[in-house]
């Protein structure tokens, strides 16, 4: 009788702590969702869009002006390339929630532009600027980048479904040429 009465115990605390399990999952769930909408609400803005084309247009032919290379070491900093500051400082945000476990790094790769193409674009900026901060300035950047590059190397660049078949992509401008999928 112990027997059974014990059995039935370990039953009910497996299925218990089975509940737990998916009600910590669906939780983290929720929390990612949590922080994930504000960030796409954020880069959307058109502040956020003007920091981003700034960056990818004009940030490097800039740097080149040795009067736009003083302003970026100045402290406080001035001039044109400040205009960067509002996308590196969203990826060093988005670095330090994906660091903490809040937010997942296959979201962030899904909804923003690539970090590592971001910190290629930056990288002369953000040396200038650690030249006189110090390394900790975008260290969550940093390790996001690092992170996205780690996941590259063992998933590719693609993120879509690797166990999904693409679809046949064809364009009457390009008569009857391949198109990459």
């Amino acid at each position: 009788m112990t027997a059974i009465a014990s059995l039935l115990t370990l039953v009910v605390v497996a299925v218990a702590a089975f509940a737990a399990l998916r009600q910590i999952r669906h939780m983290h769930s929720a929390n990612q969702v949590a922080a994930l909408l504000p960030l796409t609400e954020k880069y959307s803005e058109p502040a956020m869009r003007a920091s981003l084309d700034y960056a990818l247009a004009d940030l490097n032919k800039d740097l080149e002006d040795p009067e736009v290379r003083a302003g970026v070491l100045a402290r406080p900093a001035y001039g044109k390339a400040r205009a960067a500051l509002p996308i590196f400082n969203f990826y060093e945000s988005v670095g330090a929630l994906v660091r903490a476990g809040t937010l997942d790094l296959f979201l962030v790769l899904l909804y923003f532009a690539t970090p590592g193409e971001m910190w290629e674009v930056g990288e002369d900026y953000i040396a200038l600027v650690r030249k006189n901060q110090g390394p900790e300035i975008f260290e969550n950047f940093e390790a996001l980048v690092i992170l996205q590059r780690r996941y590259e190397k063992r998933h590719g660049t693609s993120l879509f479904p690797r166990s999904m078949q693409r679809l046949e992509l064809k364009s009457r401008y390009l008569d009857g040429e391949e198109v990459a999928r």
